[in-house]
């Protein structure tokens, strides 16, 4: 990414020190916790548009990293060379590997030294689940405590590990809107499993911290764009932190002026504790800004309800506001939610424009060719 005058290029192998200016909790009361951040871009020239996605660089947390050390009786200032530099271990592992979650190949590896009849059984092909279930809630440390390894060398545990990976956040805000800062909407993964407190990298990183920098460098997203005739109505589904990039396109299109009509379906667990930016869309939608706002609520009733169901209930505006050449979007996650929803718009088609089951799914195939059924999904 390059600044408004080309002077200097950022990446993942070059990022930004950004400063860490708000780190605020948005879901007081919920037993999910879910942060805004706020990073200033001051000085830098940086710019961004709506639908891009910010790469931040995390470090691993020092109490797990000195877990890891006592684990297997190092004391973290023995020397390793990375890319021709001599650093200590303990700065190797906070800041440049990644040593919490487990992956196949790393098991694999593993086992080359354990030779542990366990691990050999869940590495066969035909025990692919049986290992996937094997490596849910468990990290690096969890291995050499269920598998003790005495005497194993600072190579072998390096070659154990690959480099940190960078990750991905859809942006929460408009840079017209907010000059030089860039806006997040992160849930912290934080949970317990085999015995031991875990929690995400980089969101905890990043939950942990206020007022330091934080390495990070922009993501463009050409695949996810508001459009580009302001005059077009858009309909945005973002339950939980998918609602990020919504809060982006709202913000733009309030500054840019746009005319097209705007409609939003956010859905979470509950109104009182997680409504995120409750405030914000309840005064765009006062304000015309927001012409539909459906919520979903999936523990504020007996029955739980999702954005999924939110669509169909409305599914005969919702038809009619495509057939007006609206642009659909969806953010969120991919595996369940993302699915629930392409199957309401096959259903919408279906009951509003009589179509058949096939002909609703080819009509959801030509939106996307058309670039007007749009998915930001992770």
């Amino acid at each position: 990414m390059t600044t408004a005058s080309g002077e200097h290029i950022y990446s993942k192998s070059n990022p930004y020190s950004s400063r860490l200016l708000v780190n605020r909790l948005l879901t007081e009361g919920s037993d999910k916790e879910t942060r805004h951040f706020e990073l200033s871009l001051e000085g830098s020239g940086l710019d961004y548009e709506p639908g891009d996605s910010l790469g931040v660089l995390p470090m691993n947390c020092p109490d797990v990293v000195d877990d890891l050390l006592n684990t297997l009786d190092f004391n973290g200032n023995e020397k390793v060379e990375i890319a021709g530099e001599e650093i200590s271990l303990s700065q190797v592992l906070q800041q440049r590997l990644a040593c919490t979650v487990l992956s196949k190949i790393q098991i694999k590896k593993f086992n080359e030294i354990a030779n542990a009849p366990r691990l050999s059984e869940l590495l066969l092909v035909e025990n692919k689940e049986d290992l996937i279930n094997y490596m849910w809630g468990r990290e690096l440390i969890d291995l050499f405590l269920e598998f003790p390894q005495r005497g194993l060398s600072v190579d072998n545990l390096i070659s154990l590990l690959r480099p940190m990976p960078p990750r991905l956040y859809s942006i929460a805000s408009s840079l017209s809107a907010h000059t030089e800062e860039v806006h997040l909407t992160i849930a912290v993964v934080r949970y317990d499993t085999h015995g031991r407190k875990r929690k995400g990298v980089c969101s905890s990183y990043l939950a942990e911290r206020v007022g330091d920098t934080i390495p990070c460098y922009f993501h463009p997203n050409k695949n996810f764009k508001l459009p580009a005739d302001g005059d077009k109505p858009i309909i945005m589904v973002g339950p939980g932190t998918g609602i990020a990039p919504f809060r982006a396109f709202i913000e733009e299109r309030k500054v840019t002026g746009a005319r097209g009509k705007n409609w939003l379906f956010f859905g979470d667990r509950s109104q009182k504790t997680d409504y995120l930016y409750g405030d914000e869309w309840e005064n765009y939608l006062k304000g015309g800004l927001l012409k539909e706002l459906d919520l979903a609520w999936s523990r504020d009733q007996d029955e739980k309800i999702y954005v999924q169901h939110k669509m169909i209930e409305k599914g005969a505006e919702l038809w009619r506001w495509l057939n007006e050449g609206a642009v659909f979007y969806v953010c969120g996650d991919a595996s369940r939610m993302a699915k629930d929803v392409d199957s309401a718009l096959r259903t919408i088609a279906q009951k509003h424009g009589a179509m058949s089951e096939d002909d609703s799914a080819t009509w959801v195939k030509s939106l996307q060719k058309e670039k007007r059924y749009l998915k930001d999904v992770y």
